[in-house]
């Protein structure tokens, strides 16, 4: 009997403490839950890169989304993240809800297709 309530006992004290970090801090459990529990609450913005802006320890993007303008900081995965992203992309990232100020959103697609190809001097001016 005594090993059915330790059990039992275990199993709620471990409920009870997912349900805290869940309510405190949420950004905890995020990466863990986000691929096993649907978030339908989540809408895609889709937007072209303006501006691109690279620091030592962040990656600031500004997208011009239907919506409005937007400001992505990137804090995570930054290398990677300025490797594949440039000024005229378009980006799709994953929001919980529209905000001007967004910090490490989920990027979902980035296409290339879209981009204004940056024009070059013409070589016939070079001496």
């Amino acid at each position: 009997m005594k090993g059915w309530f330790g059990l039992i006992g275990g199993l709620l004290l471990g409920f009870c403490s997912a349900v805290l970090v869940d309510r405190m801090a949420p950004e905890l459990l995020a990466p863990y839950t986000q691929d096993l529990i649907p978030t339908d609450q989540m809408e895609s913005v889709k937007g072209t890169v303006e501006k691109k802006q690279r620091e030592a320890n962040r990656l600031l993007l500004t997208l011009a989304t239907p919506k409005g303008v937007l400001l992505a900081t990137f804090s995570k995965k930054i290398d990677d993240l300025d490797l594949l992203i440039a000024e005229g992309y378009a980006v799709t990232i994953k929001l919980k809800s529209y905000s001007p100020f967004v910090e490490n959103p989920k990027v979902e697609r980035v296409d290339a297709s879209t981009a204004q190809p940056k024009s070059e001097p013409p070589s016939n001016l070079i001496p």
